[in-house]
């Protein structure tokens, strides 16, 4: 939770001073490329991440396929985040070559956390986190002196995540890094685990992600940047969901080996922990929303679209711990399905709200009504998992 909360703090930071130095307009694109990179990365650490912590990483025709979905996934990231770059910044290269090597780095830091995670090194992951947020941070003083831009800020977080791999590297045991191979022969193995689960991990960021892009598309870049406003306000909320994900997952596996009933705890336990915490700390950020809002990005900030940013967070902590579950007993697919329906839903009516009203205050709440189906059926998808568990 603690190096959850250390990236994300590091993401807040230079969210916070693009909003306030880049203008609404300038910080909606910043927004969207940022999106573009969450959801890539959920994609690649559902695939390579999850790999490494529920697969036996150690057998070597299962690491091949691994060590060749983490290049793969490298050079696609690197594609794609030029090319959407050029194309919403209208062809200029310096911003797309430093969005794109960035990508790169990112990805390869989450490799090295993924495996930190799965050893359950979280000390070590916590200084590999530290390391990252303090090389972005002497990285953006030259930048902030110079005068920041969206080339400027890309670069810090690029040298963020070199330091934090090199670091990781020499933190890793020798085991972890003898024969990174690519090779394509258990690479069925691994897809019929991790396709499902990196789709599914990045369904909820790509939802955000086409959710902004419609706002931006429908009103204006500057429209992004009032809805990314609202969020920031939430923000702390969002980094204990998160951290609470990659928590339960690494610990979920490793309970449900040696006591069923004791992870099962574990689930229920969490389940309430989330829905209550987030609830409870929703309702403090919306009291404070104007002046948080404010003091995040210049601008006061409507609480009902605060409290809409609130309860999709709650739906979201309510069914998180048994997504995890689920995900656990090898049951991606199922997770994945529920959540396509979730996202499309949510999608869809955003964007006829968006086309009618033209207000971005109904964005959270319309992507609240699916994650509601969501938490509801993936509970159930949990019940079944643990029924079959006995009867196997």
């Amino acid at each position: 939770m603690l190096s959850q909360g250390i990236t994300a703090g590091t993401s807040l930071v230079l969210q916070v001073l693009a909003a306030r130095t880049l203008g609404l307009a300038e910080f909606g694109s910043f927004v969207l490329l940022l999106a573009l990179l969450v959801t890539a990365i959920a994609l690649y650490t559902g695939w390579v991440g999850d790999s490494l912590a529920v697969l036996d990483r150690h057998e070597p025709r299962t690491r091949a396929g691994i060590v060749t979905s983490a290049l793969a996934g490298w050079m696609l990231c690197f594609a794609a985040a030029v090319g959407t770059a050029l194309l919403l910044r209208d062809g200029e290269p310096a911003t797309a070559l430093a969005f794109g090597t960035m990508a790169v780095l990112r990805l390869a830091a989450e490799t090295v956390r993924r495996l930190l995670m799965a050893r359950l090194q979280f000390w070590h992951l916590v200084g590999n986190d530290i390391v990252h947020v303090t090389g972005t941070v002497l990285a953006l003083v030259p930048a902030a002196v110079a005068g920041v831009s969206l080339p400027a800020l890309f670069l810090s977080m690029a040298v963020g995540a070199a330091a934090a791999v090199f670091v990781g590297v020499v933190q890793l045991p020798a085991a972890e890094l003898r024969q990174l191979r690519a090779g394509a022969a258990n690479l069925p193995a691994v897809m019929s685990f991790a396709a499902w689960r990196s789709l599914q991990a990045a369904l909820r960021p790509a939802a955000l992600l086409g959710s902004r892009a419609l706002v931006a598309l429908l009103v204006s870049t500057a429209a992004v940047g009032m809805l990314e406003a609202g969020r920031l306000v939430v923000a702390p909320l969002q980094v204990v969901i998160n951290g609470a994900g990659s928590f339960l997952l690494s610990n979920f596996v490793a309970k449900v080996r040696q006591d069923a009933v004791a992870a099962q705890r574990l689930v229920h336990r969490a389940t309430w922990l989330l829905i209550t915490g987030t609830g409870v700390g929703g309702v403090a950020l919306t009291l404070l929303a104007n002046p948080l809002g404010t003091l995040l990005t210049g601008q006061a900030v409507d609480p009902l679209l605060v409290l809409g940013w609130v309860a999709y967070l709650m739906v979201w902590a309510a069914g998180l711990p048994h997504v995890t579950e689920v995900v656990a007993r090898r049951m991606s697919r199922h997770v994945f399905l529920v959540r396509l329906a979730d996202s499309a839903l949510g999608i869809v009516l955003v964007a006829v709200v968006t086309v009618l009203s033209g207000s971005v205050i109904a964005v959270p709440w319309l992507m609240t009504c699916g994650g509601i189906y969501s938490a509801w059926h993936v509970r159930r998808l949990a019940i079944r998992s643990r029924r079959e568990a006995r009867t196997a």
